[in-house]
């Protein structure tokens, strides 16, 4: 009897398995086939010889990475679009805590309300959310109308252009992301534990640090991840808001390509780019997980 038992936990799980496979093989080949192949291409092309008269002439060059790093613009490019992702994710991160949490703790009905509420802006291309904080913003927007008109200005600001009016507009893009990854993330913290620590004598915001925060903790990874991947992605949103005044890597590996014909140099940026990527991922990731376990060590 025991080994019939075994023989169909066996036969189960290759069951299984085979059906995993099949359902995964599908996905795994389009992947492959039209998104990690042209990019491999692509990738490669930044280590081949400009030329004018076809994309890249064939060969082994680090030239166009040399160009890169010597350039003062494009280093500080490449800085201040760093930052401004990091910074963006981080206010992301604060902003959608308290949504997510909101979401979570409402009922069924309203759950389904806020969640509609917060997928509607993905509905919008990013272009048409950049433009609508042009008309808000701009020498001749909302806002400035409204400062004239209450008489706290004389002539308009210039709220455009700047990096910190560009941080505030991606965040605005990414964060029902953000909100949509943590509140799926709190729908898996048991509220039993929760309650626990309530009944115990627990201030809420104590529960929250200590109880509810490190649970979910691979929402708030994947999330951040997710999230800082796509501002460092940023195309649209910097160039209508910040211009050339706030110049981001990805507008600048558009105009290196389509302005200059030069598709060495914009692929060795878009190396250099998803290096940067994965780097900071990696090490936040890493920085992140040690500092879950010191957390978690500490007495209570």
């Amino acid at each position: 009897m025991v080994a019939k038992e075994m023989n169909k936990q066996d036969v189960g799980a290759t069951v299984e398995r085979k059906v995993g496979w099949a359902v995964i093989t599908p996905a795994a080949i389009i992947v492959l086939v039209f998104f990690i192949t042209p990019v491999l291409y692509f990738l490669r092309i930044g280590f081949e010889t400009p030329s004018q008269s076809q994309i890249s002439v064939p060969g082994f060059t680090l030239n166009n990475f040399g160009e890169f790093f010597q350039s003062a613009f494009y280093v500080h490019t490449l800085i201040r679009t760093v930052l401004i992702a990091l910074c963006s994710t981080a206010l992301c991160l604060v902003l959608a805590l308290p949504v997510a949490n909101l979401i979570t703790r409402s009922s069924r009905k309203v759950k389904s309300l806020l969640i509609i509420a917060t997928v509607f802006p993905l509905l919008v291309g990013n272009v048409v959310r950049s433009i609508g904080w042009v008309a808000l913003l701009g020498y001749d927007g909302a806002v400035n109308s409204i400062l004239i008109a209450l008489g706290v200005v004389e002539e308009p600001l210039e709220l455009l252009h700047s990096p910190v009016t560009v941080g505030i507009a991606i965040t605005s893009v990414v964060l029902p992301i953000m909100v949509l990854t943590l509140q799926a993330s709190m729908e898996a913290v048991s509220p039993a534990t929760e309650q626990a620590a309530l009944s115990l004598g627990a201030p809420p915001m104590r529960v929250f640090r200590q109880i509810t925060f490190p649970q979910m903790m691979p929402g708030v990874v994947a999330g951040t991840s997710l999230v800082f991947v796509l501002c460092m992605n940023s195309y649209a949103t910097p160039l209508l808001i910040g211009g050339s005044q706030v110049p981001m890597l990805a507008p600048a590996i558009y105009s290196a390509i389509t302005t200059t014909n030069n598709w060495p140099f914009g692929a060795a940026m878009a190396t250099t780019l998803l290096v940067v990527c994965l780097t900071v991922i990696v090490l936040y990731g890493r920085l992140l997980s040690r500092i879950f376990e010191t957390w978690r060590k500490e007495p209570r």
